[in-house]
């Protein structure tokens, strides 16, 4: 059993800009960099809060890529094309790409040096998506060497993961503060020996390797929603998770630790 590093009672996911007073008032703060000022996350982080900064870690929008002179070969295919994640205008990278590696070895020394507590890698569930599964021999230990990269970037300041929780999780474990299971949790959906199940397995993972879990959520603020807002929190007592439902999308508001909704600016 390890003690965790990353310690906290409460966690806040908010990608829109700053500055929004409320995040003082949570413990962990993971933000979208580019929308904030280096004064206004440096004053959150004189109030106490550890400010964790977002870095997708395998997907980027066909201007990065043009940027870094990522070529489409060293993009992961999907049926005939390249990967185009459609909902977020992104397109998975081979996590053996140099050109990106270096990219984010290269963010997260900028960050660190901005004075970011860490940072929040998402976009490694994709490594887990059925879309891939016939590549996963080679991909799960990849994708592992890439977070190792990145620790090896920011030394012992927090490095946290959003997903990869089935099989990338155990090859990482010994490397990341921080694991983050983001879903819908709908009871309709989503409940029964199955849940239970992988939330003991993450539970067993996070205590031995002294890793702090995490539940995210997008949950709206209204009536109907209730119950999974509630399925959410009852998960995080039950197993020893600190969860956050966003109110919205994670850019256009906050849920305020009293539950009021918070909008962005």
């Amino acid at each position: 059993m390890r003690a965790p590093r990353l310690r906290g009672r409460s966690f806040v996911v908010y990608y829109g800009y700053g500055p929004l007073p409320e995040i003082g008032s949570f413990d962990i703060a993971i933000l979208e960099p580019a929308g904030w000022r280096h004064e206004d996350m440096m004053a959150l982080s004189r109030r106490g809060v550890k400010c964790i900064a977002y870095l997708s870690a395998m997907e980027a929008t066909r201007a990065t890529l043009t940027r870094l002179g990522i070529p489409e070969r060293q993009l992961l295919r999907a049926g005939d094309g390249p990967w185009l994640r459609e909902q977020f205008g992104t397109y998975v990278v081979d996590p053996r790409c140099r050109p990106w590696r270096a990219h984010l070895a290269a963010e997260a020394r900028r960050l660190l040096q901005e004075g970011w507590a860490g940072v929040f890698l998402d976009s490694l569930g994709d490594v887990e998506d059925q879309t891939v599964q016939d590549r996963a021999g080679w991909l799960l230990p990849a994708a592992a060497d890439l977070v190792r990269g990145v620790r090896q970037e920011i030394g012992d300041r927090l490095l946290l993961q959003n997903n990869g929780i089935f099989l990338l999780l155990p090859l990482v474990a010994q490397l990341i503060d921080g694991i983050c299971w983001e879903g819908s949790f709908d009871p309709e959906t989503t409940g029964g020996p199955w849940l239970r199940m992988v939330l003991e397995q993450i539970a067993k993972v996070v205590r031995q390797e002294g890793i702090t879990p995490m539940l995210l959520s997008e949950i709206p603020a209204d009536d109907a929603a209730q119950g999974r807002l509630a399925m959410l929190e009852e998960m995080s007592r039950r197993y020893g998770f600190l969860s956050y439902a966003a109110p919205l999308d994670y850019a256009r508001a906050i849920r305020t630790l009293d539950g009021r909704v918070v909008l962005g600016r």
